[in-house]
């Protein structure tokens, strides 16, 4: 049976015990002492924040999952004979690049502390393809299963037109960012970070890039006076300002003329006078930090330099992306892959591209993991794509280029050259 885009078997939905909604969402608007209410929706109005996700989203989504098999002890080949293989690598759904899905999987984890696929199968229980959907429209909640009386997780998912339809927790691919330590929602779902930690951080700095948006408009600071003799009575005062106000808001650079007397003392107030700049500085970078992405990459470049830029991109990889890549794959072994099949398979990210460096220091590396016999010729030439040689296959070790099974045996460079002597006038 299919509700919508969702493939559903109908016999699980028939039991009472699964139409459940004991977990209500437990947050939308939280108003916060900044005077702002904010959202997960309103977080990304923040040029930081948006800037902080697209970095997380694109630099993960770049990474290709491979699906890898062992076939020894320390060894290893890639599994393509898995139909998981080809999904993880090229496609997860039929309307979607590997590229596209991931970076909208981190979006929403990030940004909305969930990201939701069911698993659509072919008929012989494998599967065909994941299919987001959108975390608006998930709600998950617990029951208790009949059977064993523990506790299970389950999905209401709702459609625009009205239908909804209940998943089972083995049905659905579900990331999730920050947990939830407590109450009924501990452990049922993740949190943006937003919600459950720094609601007041983001009202602050979302009611700084108003009050930088108006004082463009307004200024920071009160223009100007306008003094006149005699005192004036509150409704005089009233009167003119409104006069003035009416005459001359928003008239930039205009000459005013007034009448009575009455002079004009100007007040002036720079945006550093009023530390306007400075605290947007310092929110970006907490923005930064509480994400965990290194400065340099959310174009703040006081402090990068060409000789560390590098070992920031490292650092970004190591103490940001990995984190992200290691809770995905080890929720798509968990989810996607047999309990056989997780005894000799697993999914790791190949980061080769992310920590290539410079071409001086990649071929450095190169020559240095080909002459110590941790490369093959052709696995190098494969970093740079390019193809086989003859030969190339084969393990070297130090300046001698010797052969590993000639090492073995005892016989250095003068044998290998004889050998290769043999071969060529053979």
């Amino acid at each position: 049976m299919k509700i919508g885009p969702f493939e559903i078997s109908l016999w699980k939905r028939s039991e009472p015990v699964y139409d459940q909604w004991k977990n209500p969402p437990f947050f939308g608007y939280m108003r916060t002492a900044a005077g702002l209410t904010v959202s997960n929706d309103s977080a990304l109005t923040h040029s930081a924040v948006l800037s902080c996700i697209n970095v997380i989203a694109e630099g993960v989504a770049m990474l290709p999952l491979m699906l890898y098999r062992e076939t020894g002890s320390d060894e290893r080949e890639e599994a393509k004979d898995h139909p998981l293989y080809e999904l993880l690598l090229t496609s997860p759904c039929q309307h979607m690049t590997a590229f596209q899905f991931w970076k909208r999987a981190l979006f929403d984890k990030i940004a909305y502390g969930n990201f939701y696929a069911q698993k659509i199968l072919n008929p012989d229980g494998s599967l065909r393809e994941l299919l987001p959907i959108d975390v608006g429209h998930v709600q998950p909640f617990w029951y208790r299963d009949p059977v064993t009386a523990l506790r299970r997780r389950a999905y209401r998912v709702s459609l625009d037109d009205g239908q909804q339809a209940v998943f089972l927790e083995d049905e659905i691919l579900h990331l999730q960012f920050m947990p939830i330590q407590r109450g009924v929602n501990a452990g049922l779902m993740g949190a943006s970070v937003w919600q459950v930690y720094q609601a007041e951080t983001l009202g602050g700095v979302l009611a700084t890039e108003e009050f930088a948006n108006s004082s463009f408009a307004n200024g920071a600071s009160l223009s100007g006076m306008v003094s006149v003799e005699p005192k004036l009575e509150p409704e005089q005062s009233k009167r003119l300002r409104e006069e003035v106000n009416q005459a001359y808001a928003g008239q930039s650079h205009k000459i005013g003329v007034f009448g009575g007397g009455a002079k004009y003392t100007p007040i002036s107030q720079t945006h550093e006078q009023a530390q306007l700049l400075d605290t947007r500085k310092y929110n970006r970078s907490v923005i930064g930090g509480i994400l965990r992405v290194t400065a340099h990459l959310i174009n703040d470049l006081e402090r990068g330099t060409f000789s560390n830029v590098e070992h920031l991109d490292i650092a970004h990889y190591k103490h940001c992306l990995y984190p992200h890549l290691t809770d995905i794959c080890q929720t798509l072994a968990k989810d996607l892959l047999t309990p056989s099949e997780r005894l000799n398979m697993y999914v790791e990210p190949d980061p080769t591209i992310l920590l290539m460096g410079d071409q001086a220091t990649l071929a450095e590396v190169l020559e240095k993991t080909v002459q110590g016999g941790i490369r093959t010729p052709d696995e190098a030439r494969r970093v740079l794509n390019l193809g086989p040689k003859a030969g190339g296959g084969e393990l070297f070790i130090n300046s001698a280029s010797v052969p590993v099974s000639m090492a073995a045996k005892g016989q250095g460079a003068s044998a290998a050259q004889k050998t290769g002597d043999t071969n060529a006038a053979a």
